[in-house]
């Protein structure tokens, strides 16, 4: 302020001067000022120089430069004497010219030290006009350990042709995070000092999922730890490889490609299964002995890998005669495993085992015995058993009958016993079966019916085998069989054995039935099931009775009758009396 009030004294001084000794002259007419047009908005930023100490230099050298240049006040004159002033005149003899020259001194101070103002007033105008830049800087988005160079601020523009950047600091190491960057931007030979926002993202080095857990899908950005920091800044990242879905990795471990503006990353995907298989005990129900499986214990098994193993963690004791608790471990093939429990009850036989199948064995002498060929055993839920054979008193070598145990016992421990008749004879089955079977095929068709079949079997006895009553009949129904086919006559044991053998041969359902023992005499017969019908009588022995003929099937109420008849005509009270307890119930 000291300077611009110093300045105008001295201007108004200079035209008072001027307007006393120089001609009046006509005031030069100022221009006006060019009016400064608002610069047009843009997104384009404008910084000035902000260097305080550099202005303030600036401003110290234009106040000194004007001190120096006013002109140098002089001393008042003191009073002069008479006589001084007579002195003076001598001495000075053209004091009018020496006053002229001192107003031109100072008016000549004067305009310098205008011109010298005005000269300052036009540098400091020029140099904040034009020391100063427009620029365009941008915020850099870049992976932690990924380095970044200055000119990488500045934008490809226009604005920014000719700039260099350069760090502040000789040594710059980007770390984790948002940061402002100290820049120095240079244009020719005027320079800046500014800022840059510069953001440093970390990856994820891996990711772990559970395998088929339901996920969302794969995003790029979601592989960034610290990307919210960036969240108002532009920045591209994106996967190299198109991933799957998440849910369609297997276990395993993989290497995802990503890059962020470009540079590249890796993260590893780690699926795992750590998740134990599902299951839904099942309780169940056994019959005692009943083999059971660990997998009959569970059921809706699910589990996303495959199942390894169904085990038991205890075998349950299926002959245990209680309720248990079974516990049934599912493992799938990760090693992830779960433990159901369910109950298991088990339920008694209450009735003794069946043996079936067994029946006489006529057996060749000197030949081996197959015992169990067609012989089975169950329990009383019809699940087939073990039984055994106690042959101890057959002596195959020695011709005669024998008998031979059948027993079995359930897992209950009931038991049951057949005794079965045992013959070694002297005759060979095989050579009878073969005979029986040439005799079929002459009198059997496939069209007959089983009922049809065995009249025919009927017919063929009674017409080529008759009566003859003889002692020391054969041992066995192979033998009866035999004789009957060699001699074609023999007692009621020889037509049992030979209707026996070709109803057998027949695949016809027959059994023995015998009349009471203890009687005074022995009757042997047949019992025939054809086609399910029911059992009926069978006796192929003729007699001089009027009924005979009718023997081929009848029932239980006419074997009465006929009994009745024989007592009345023969005296014979018992030729069909039998224990029905010992045979299947007869048709009545």
């Amino acid at each position: 302020m000291k300077l611009v009030s110093s300045r105008s004294k001295r201007e108004i001084k200079h035209r008072h001067t001027q307007a006393r000794h120089a001609p009046t002259q006509p005031a030069p007419q100022t221009q006006p000022a060019p009016q400064t047009q608002p610069a047009p908005q843009t997104h384009v930023r404008q910084y000035t120089v902000s260097d305080e100490s550099l202005q303030q230099t600036l401003l110290q050298s234009s106040l000194s430069q004007a001190a120096s240049q006013r002109p140098i006040q002089q001393k008042p004159q003191q009073q002069q004497t008479p006589k001084q002033k007579a002195n003076q005149k001598v001495s000075s003899g053209k004091p009018k010219a020496s006053k002229s020259s001192g107003k031109k001194a100072a008016i000549i101070l004067t305009v310098l030290l205008v011109l010298s103002a005005a000269g300052f007033g036009v540098w400091y105008y020029w140099w904040i006009t034009y020391a100063t830049f427009e620029y365009e800087l941008q915020p850099i988005v870049i992976l932690e350990g990924q380095s970044v160079s200055p000119d990488d601020f500045l934008y490809s523009s226009e604005v920014n042709e000719g700039i260099s950047a350069a760090f502040q600091r000789s040594r710059f190491n980007p770390t984790a995070g948002r940061q402002n960057v100290p820049l120095t931007l240079t244009l020719g030979w005027r320079s800046l000092n500014t800022t840059a926002a510069l953001y440093v993202l970390t990856p994820i080095e891996q990711i772990t999922t559970e395998f088929t857990a339901p996920s969302p899908s794969l995003n790029a950005i979601d592989f960034l730890s610290n990307a919210g920091l960036a969240a108002s800044v532009p920045f591209d990242v994106r996967f190299t490889d198109e991933p799957l879905p998440l849910e369609d990795y297997p276990v395993g471990e993989f290497t995802l490609h990503l890059e962020l503006n470009g540079a590249a990353f890796e993260v590893m995907l780690y699926v795992e299964d750590t998740t134990p298989p599902t299951a839904t005990a099942v309780n169940k129900t056994i019959q005692i002995g009943e083999e059971v499986y660990p997998y009959d214990f569970v059921t809706d098994i699910f589990d996303a890998s495959p199942i390894a193993s169904i085990t038991f963690i205890e075998e349950p004791d299926v002959f245990a005669q209680r309720d248990q608790i079974v516990e049934i471990s599912v493992e799938d093939e990760f090693g992830n495993f779960d433990i159901f429990a369910a109950s298991l009850t088990i339920l008694l036989n209450q009735t003794p085992p069946v043996i079936e199948g067994t029946g006489t064995i006529n057996s060749l002498l000197g030949n081996p015995i197959l015992y169990r060929v067609g012989v089975t055993a169950h329990d009383d839920f019809g699940r087939e058993i073990e039984f055994n054979v106690d042959s101890s008193d057959v002596d195959q070598h020695t011709e005669g009958m024998y008998s031979v145990i059948y027993w079995a016992e359930d897992y209950s421990g009931l038991r049951t016993e057949i005794e079965v008749a045992v013959h070694v004879i002297n005759v060979d089955p095989d050579y009878v079966n073969e005979r029986v079977d040439e005799i079929l095929a002459g009198i059997l068709t496939d069209s007959m019916t089983q009922a049809e079949q065995a009249r025919a079997i009927m017919q063929w006895v009674r017409r080529n085998v008759s009566y003859a009553a003889s002692r020391g009949g054969p041992q066995s129904s192979y033998e009866g069989a035999y004789r009957a086919l060699r001699d074609r006559r023999g007692n009621c044991y020889i037509f049992f054995s030979i209707s026996e053998l070709m109803l057998t041969r027949a695949g016809i359902p027959n059994m023995r039935i015998q009349r009471i023992p203890g009687t005074p005499t022995t009757h042997l017969w047949n019992l025939i099931n054809p086609d399910g019908l029911g059992w009926y009588h069978f006796d192929s022995l003729p007699t001089r009775f009027s009924f005979s003929s009718q023997m081929y099937m009848f029932t239980a109420s006419q074997a009465a009758s006929y009994s009745r008849q024989l007592a009345e005509i023969h005296g014979s009270h018992n030729y069909y009396t039998y224990d029905p307890d010992l045979y299947p119930e007869i048709v009545q």
